[in-house]
């Protein structure tokens, strides 16, 4: 790793972790010009990713997907840059960060102290095939998270209102059934980019293993990953599953994905997705 990707990489981490603080103290104690502060201090963040993004990608000459820091860049670019869109577009909905912002800091944080940065790729691995599987996989964990992110949102507002009094900080934030739809949105869009990830990898694995499904752990725990999510969208679209029950269900079923994407290499040995030649 160059140095000057070192330092930005270090100061995007710091930076995450003073958003998180922010969003937390602004959610805990109704701070809304919190809010605020933190979306002119997270839009200079998330250029920055976009730049050690970019400048990983140019200098491996690779898509980052190679091993946790890499991998922690790649997800936590696609989930603060969907977060930038809320906080720009739909402002009421800013709470998203809650969960996507504090992620971002432990994906990243992670990978820089545990990753080996300069592993080159597996000859078998420089396709431009992985552009396509694991841009999809984390535009989906954006998604996904996001997702979460307004699960949390709708429960906080929920209480909110049950309450004798709504305050005021909870009372700018968009009514229940908005944050339902956009909450109900975000998973759709990442279920079909999920569909498209497991497809595509599933066609890479034809041409790269010699079948299109091996029942590799990382490819058993991201289809119940992804079943679990058709599920909840089975419950929505038919039996008319509304509000808190699937805020709940959003909140925690980004951990099957956690651990497909992370848990997985972390725990087994004898994947087969391992992007980097081991040493």
């Amino acid at each position: 790793m160059r140095e000057y990707e070192l330092f930005a990489s270090w100061g995007i981490i710091y930076s995450y972790a003073l958003c998180t603080v922010m969003l937390l103290t602004a959610f805990i104690f109704n701070k809304d010009k919190l809010l605020n502060i933190t979306a002119y201090i997270l839009l200079p963040t998330f250029a920055v990713h976009s730049l050690i993004f970019v400048s990983r990608w140019h200098s491996t000459g690779y898509f980052p997907a190679n091993g946790a820091f890499e991998n922690g860049i790649t997800s936590g670019w696609f989930a603060v840059g969907l977060t930038v869109y809320l906080f720009v577009k739909k402002k009421a909905l800013r709470g998203v960060g809650l969960v996507t912002v504090p992620a971002t800091l432990l994906a990243l944080g992670y990978g820089i102290m545990v990753a080996s940065f300069d592993r080159p790729h597996e000859a078998a691995l420089k396709s431009s095939w992985l552009v396509i599987h694991v841009a999809f996989a984390q535009l989906a964990f954006g998604a996904y998270l996001v997702a979460s992110g307004l699960g949390v949102l709708y429960l906080l507002k929920d209480n909110s209102l049950k309450k004798s009094t709504e305050s005021a900080f909870y009372a700018k934030l968009p009514a229940l059934p908005v944050i339902d739809e956009t909450m109900f949105r975000f998973v759709v869009y990442g279920f079909i980019a999920d569909a498209i990830m497991i497809a595509a990898g599933s066609i890479w694995a034809k041409e790269l293993w010699g079948s299109y499904w091996s029942w590799d752990p990382v490819e058993v725990w991201s289809l119940l990953a992804w079943l679990v999510y058709g599920l909840t969208i089975h419950l929505r679209v038919t039996l008319g599953w509304r509000g808190r029950r699937l805020a709940w269900i959003f909140v925690f079923a980004i951990f099957g994905i956690v651990i497909a994407y992370w848990g997985v290499d972390f725990m087994v040995q004898n994947t087969l997705h391992v992007f980097g030649v081991k040493s």
